[in-house]
């Protein structure tokens, strides 16, 4: 058995760091998809770490402009408060029709299918994640257990911004930060009728509750935006195309979430807590500044 994890990758880099060093206690390879585009469809650089890479860190680059779409004048946007449960396949559907943006990301995540599916076994683990979705190696065994069981699983996490230790009193969606990481068998893997964008925005809508089990105790962190100074800004930038409210592409946008301790365009609440049992890995990297006083 080998267990496999799939991510896309924009400039996750600090987070990168974190991540790898976590896997390299129980995952065996980590495969890392990065475009050449953003979202929005402008050219990017390569900006994975060549250093990263090993025989544990796979890096796949591919040139999206073929694939990507740039955007229209007229797009559909994401609303959080009608993307649920009811008539999910209508709006995702239309969705990706309609949003360059979420088409591109789309594109991006469902790499997963072409370079894993020949490569695995029914008895192997995929975990399927964005690259901020940091598992803890101390679930590792209780993980590949329950997978065993149940074939698919998902997981609940703490979710921070900005800082290790600033985190959100909710999130948009399923709550915990679940549905959106997804541990299952190669069998699954390779019999799913579905994306794996197609199964992360499903599980998102809140529609998959009473088809995948999810761990009652949290089993990671989602440490979103770390190092913000330098990665939040293109973060917004490169997925402009799907934000109908231009006003939160810019800097003083960022600024103000942090002083008033409130992620805006979620609305929720922002708090700072020590006491959660933090990722190991995080005594093997320096984390000064980026924790929140």
């Amino acid at each position: 058995m080998k267990i496999y994890e799939f991510c896309p990758f924009f400039n996750e880099n600090r987070i990168a760091d974190i991540k790898i060093r976590e896997n390299d206690r129980w995952i065996d390879e980590l495969h890392v998809v990065e475009a050449n585009k953003t979202f929005s469809y402008l050219d990017k650089p390569r900006n994975f770490n060549s250093n990263y890479l090993g025989s544990k860190v796979i890096h796949h680059p591919f040139y999206a402009d073929d694939l990507f779409r740039e955007p229209v004048k007229h797009q559909l946007y994401f609303d959080v408060t009608t993307c649920g449960a009811d008539h999910f396949d209508r709006w995702y559907w239309r969705l990706l029709s309609y949003n360059s943006a979420f088409h591109n990301e789309a594109c991006q995540r469902n790499r997963s299918t072409s370079i894993l599916r020949d490569r695995v076994e029914d008895d192997d683990v995929i975990i399927l994640a964005d690259f901020d979705e940091i598992i803890d190696s101390r679930m590792a065994d209780r993980i590949v257990s329950e997978v065993k069981k149940h074939q698919i699983i998902t997981i609940k996490m703490h979710y921070s911004v900005f800082f290790l230790n600033l985190f959100c009193q909710s999130n948009h969606g399923a709550p915990h930060w679940s549905y959106r990481v997804f541990a299952m068998t190669g069998r699954y893997f390779k019999s799913m009728p579905f994306s794996s964008d197609y199964l992360r925005k499903k599980g998102i809508a809140e529609a998959l509750y009473h088809d995948i089990y999810c761990l009652e105790e949290p089993a990671g962190f989602h440490h979103s935006w770390l190092e913000y100074q330098k990665t939040a800004l293109p973060k917004l930038q490169a997925f402009a195309a799907n934000v109908e409210d231009k006003s939160i592409l810019n800097a003083d946008y960022i600024d103000q979430c942090l002083n008033d301790k409130k992620l805006y365009y979620i609305d929720t609440e922002l708090y700072v807590d020590n006491s959660k049992s933090f990722l190991s890995s995080l005594q093997e990297v320096e984390t000064n500044d980026l924790w929140y006083e």
